[in-house]
């Protein structure tokens, strides 16, 4: 499984860093519960402090995505680290999916990048974050009904599946990691080029591998050259 980022994204993002992880032979059931909830309330403590009494809106990374959406026409979206920062800055708590999702949650984070995951073996090609024309076809977490990206938008697909919208808002249900994923693609996105990219990726490999069983089959960073 490889990870193409097409010229036009660098045109709209051209400090984008991208950290792509390859994973075989995940063990998806594994229990990590018990290492969650205290790896959780670390990081839920340090967030709380630093964000109390911070307006988001204005908090320098999430005011670099609003704009990177708004780059692409998006008004209404939200990046998914925006999504995790006011979740636990609100005192909502982090939702639990399965082992690897809440792996890489907590990387997100703790490190505060976007992260995703998708199952290798539900795409029927080499994954590309790319431009949508508007003709590609997603299903989105949860839902029964197709529906079309916006031309323009910034997207991940395989193929003519959008694997996630919106650049890293919405996941697919065709592509999403479940109990039964063995193999998966991971990738973090730093859009300024400042992040801890390596130091993520290193969090999350550590504790996929201990946990989950997983090998690291590639590890890349790609970036406009």
């Amino acid at each position: 499984m490889n990870l193409k980022v097409s010229d036009a994204v660098y045109e709209k993002v051209p400090s984008l860093r991208v950290g792509v992880l390859v994973l075989e032979g995940v063990n998806n059931t594994a229990d990590v519960g018990e290492w969650f909830d205290k790896e959780y309330a670390s990081i839920e403590k340090d967030k709380i402090a630093k964000f109390d009494g911070v307006e988001l809106a204005e908090y320098p990374l999430i005011r670099a995505w609003r704009d990177i959406y708004k780059g692409f026409g998006e008004k209404k979206a939200r990046s998914s680290i925006e999504a995790l920062i006011r979740r636990v800055a609100g005192g909502k708590g982090l939702y639990r999916v399965n082992a690897l999702v809440d792996i890489y949650n907590l990387a997100s984070l703790k490190f505060e990048l976007p992260c995703g995951g998708e199952n290798i073996d539900a795409m029927p090609a080499d994954m590309e974050l790319t431009v949508a024309d508007g003709t590609e076809e997603f299903l989105q977490l949860g839902s029964t009904e197709i529906e079309n990206p916006n031309a323009g938008e910034i997207i991940y697909k395989s193929g003519d599946i959008v694997v996630c919208r919106n650049f890293n808002y919405r996941e697919s249900d065709i592509t999403k990691l479940t109990d039964d994923t063995t193999n998966a693609i991971v990738v973090f996105e730093d859009a300024h080029g400042d992040g801890d990219l390596d130091g993520a990726m290193d969090w999350f490999v550590e504790h996929a591998e201990k946990m989950t069983g997983a090998r690291v089959v590639k590890r890349e960073i790609r970036r406009f050259l």
